[in-house]
């Protein structure tokens, strides 16, 4: 496979995201504690900038905020919807957001009960991407380095209506890790006409005394559908994005979305920040 990169655009003015979908010619950002979401067109254009959560509460320490890692798009009585998924630092709880993407409205849903079945099940949960594979619900659990393996989790595209008994299968991640570096999940995204995963990965530097930012890796899983009900699933191609391009380097990729797919051949966006608080979207061209 190759990978090129066809463009960089910085977004300044909008909350620093760590979540993006491409859906309906339509680009969602959502920042990473959920209090906003912009919408822009395909010529980069802000659309529309909604507030999902409020975080006016006197009650919340300084310093503290809410965790959204994870977002897709889902069908809900075949209406799609955009789902994030995350922790509320309002009330302490885990929390499924579906967004109407008509007209923003919002459905807010405890799903405590259902991550704890995950913890039981994985230990420590770090839920980071999620994507839909041929109507099931796949989420990322990113390593760390108090839980040393990564994790796809396989579950109901609508667990939320039923977390006592929704499915939970997890798949082990096989990636290459350096003695120095320990490699993460951060972002997910399926194309059906190929069925391929595409994910994004962040390294973390063991080194505590010269913290520098991490590597970024895009990686395609071939034949997908397949391996989320395997034990184990290895990646086809691995890319290391600062060897392919310069323009890479200092940038963490946070996100992936899909903006177009032909056969053997997708149009990705990158969502990626860097420590100078630049936050941009990268199009990358991947084909076999």
């Amino acid at each position: 496979m190759k990978l090129k990169l066809l463009d960089y655009r910085e977004i300044p003015d909008l909350p620093v995201g760590s979540n993006l979908e491409f859906f309906n010619d339509t680009l969602y950002l959502v920042d990473d504690d959920a209090s906003d979401m912009a919408a822009l067109n395909k010529k980069w254009q802000l659309l529309a900038n909604h507030q999902l959560l409020r975080y006016d509460d006197p009650k919340i320490l300084p310093g503290s905020k809410s965790d959204f890692e994870a977002t897709t798009i889902v069908e809900v009585n075949s209406i799609p919807r955009l789902l994030v998924l995350g922790f509320d630092i309002k009330d302490n709880h885990h929390k499924a957001i579906l967004v109407n993407l008509d007209d923003y409205t919002t459905e807010e849903f405890d799903i405590t009960e259902f991550y704890n079945r995950l913890k039981a099940t994985v230990g420590v949960i770090n839920i980071e991407s999620a994507a839909i594979v041929l109507g099931k619900l796949v989420l990322c659990n990113r390593d760390h380095k108090a839980s040393p393996e990564n994790h796809i989790i396989v579950t109901d595209a609508d667990f939320w209506k039923n977390q006592a008994n929704a499915e939970i299968t997890t798949v082990s991640f096989d990636l290459p890790q350096t003695p120095n570096q320990v490699v993460g999940l951060s972002g997910l995204a399926y194309s059906y006409k190929n069925d391929w995963l595409v994910v994004t990965l962040l390294s973390e530097s063991n080194d505590k005394e010269h913290k520098t930012t991490g590597d970024s890796y895009l990686a395609v899983i071939e034949n997908a559908s397949r391996k989320v009900v395997r034990k184990k699933m290895k990646v086809n191609a691995l890319f290391h994005l600062s060897e392919i391009s310069d323009d890479f380097a200092g940038f963490n990729m946070q996100s992936i979305c899909i903006r177009t797919e032909k056969s053997s051949r997708l149009k990705l966006y990158l969502l990626a920040d860097n420590k100078a608080g630049k936050n941009g979207v990268f199009t990358v061209r991947v084909k076999e």
